[in-house]
């Protein structure tokens, strides 16, 4: 039996594309990209049979990134970094994998790095709500 995919788009009301990808079985299947209404990049994001699989990117309305990183079958994988609407480097996020044990040896210039159980991260504007405890040594 043959899938049908289909290419599916939406519009803002302004008439500039809102977000545009393929469906597969009614399902998101490859690269998906969305738009801000001023016509600015909002999102691209890969997907296999509807699950969120590959490299990623969320840029601000003016068109800076906002965010990169990679989903395998749906969980964030390997490096995710978050930036300001300027570009400058907020947060790098180092996610733990299940296979892997001991410590890393990270080391960065002008970083704290907060271990959140399932993943580490590297803060470069450290909020001031952050607990001590939470800092790793």
């Amino acid at each position: 039996m043959s899938s049908k995919i289909k290419i599916c788009s939406e519009f803002w009301p302004n008439g500039q594309v809102k977000s545009f990808g393929l469906i597969k079985e009614g399902e998101w299947h490859g690269v998906v990209q969305g738009f801000w209404a001023n016509g600015q990049p909002d999102f691209q994001q890969s997907f296999s049979d509807g699950i969120t699989n590959g490299p990623y990117q969320f840029f601000f309305p003016n068109g800076q990134v906002e965010e990169t990183g990679v989903f395998i079958e749906g969980e964030n994988y390997g490096v995710t970094e978050s930036f300001g609407i300027d570009g400058h480097l907020r947060q790098r996020f180092i996610h733990k994998s299940q296979a892997i044990h001991g410590l890393w040896p990270i080391q960065h210039e002008n970083a704290t790095l907060i271990d959140r159980g399932s993943r580490f991260e590297m803060v470069y504007e450290l909020d001031p709500n952050v607990q001590g405890s939470e800092i790793w040594n």
